[in-house]
């Protein structure tokens, strides 16, 4: 994803330093790839900086060289779930046919669940809450990074009003969201279908009473709206 997650740890942690050549960004991705991967298999507990480095194939002088500890690696990782996460995102929503906000919701949904599917680590880590609830950003919690960056794209995309009440709704919505789909995948491998269906339409019921595109309520198609 073209390393967006690297430029945005700049001088900050949990980089001890920014890998400034292709071979040292692709050992620094191997890394999190191992770190995500163990924390999968053997939970955050059991994992360790020397089993991330042998499983990611690096010295463990080249793992510090980079990363303090595991929390550091696994933070790291958790920066680089929400830029992909992020990024997902907005390419599924460049396609023309998304008009209205549900469709939004619904993407979101969609895109974390085939993220869960398809890489264990990601399903494992998430955004960091196995380490930190404020891993991402010590002023508020890894929901409300989300959720927040949901409501911007909301607003920039749809014109939907950015209001105290929509943040919050959001925030439940990714806290709810989560728990279906943890549910859902103690289900089934790949995720129960059903599970998943459900999910969908508790979110957009749960959502369609905040969301205000000029200045009225908008529902979403097959709900009842609330007055």
């Amino acid at each position: 994803m073209a390393h967006v997650w690297l430029a945005e740890s700049a001088g900050s942690e949990p980089l001890r330093r920014l890998p400034s050549q292709q071979r040292s960004r692709q050992r620094v991705e191997r890394i999190l790839d191992a770190a995500g991967d163990l924390v999968a298999e053997r939970g955050y507990e059991a994992t360790t900086t020397s089993l991330i480095a042998r499983r990611a194939r690096v010295s463990p002088g080249s793992f510090y060289q980079f990363f303090a500890d595991k929390r550091a690696a696994v933070k790291a990782l958790s920066a680089r779930n929400l830029a992909v996460f992020a990024e997902r995102l907005d390419e599924a929503l460049a396609d023309d046919r998304f008009k209205h906000w549900w469709d939004t919701v619904d993407v979101a949904f969609d895109v974390y669940v085939d993220l869960c599917r398809h890489h264990p680590g990601f399903r494992a880590v998430r955004f960091g809450d196995i380490v930190d609830t404020h891993l991402l950003d010590p002023t508020q919690d890894n929901d409300s990074v989300v959720s927040s960056r949901i409501a911007s794209l909301l607003h920039a995309r749809f014109g939907v009003r950015d209001t105290p009440p929509l943040r919050l709704a959001l925030l439940t919505t990714t806290k709810v969201a989560d728990a279906l789909i943890k549910f859902a995948f103690s289900r089934s491998p790949e995720g129960d279908e059903e599970v998943l269906q459900q999910g969908r339409r508790m979110l957009r019921i749960h959502l369609e009473g905040y969301v205000q595109v000029g200045g009225t309520t908008e529902s979403a198609p097959g709900t009842t709206h609330r007055a």
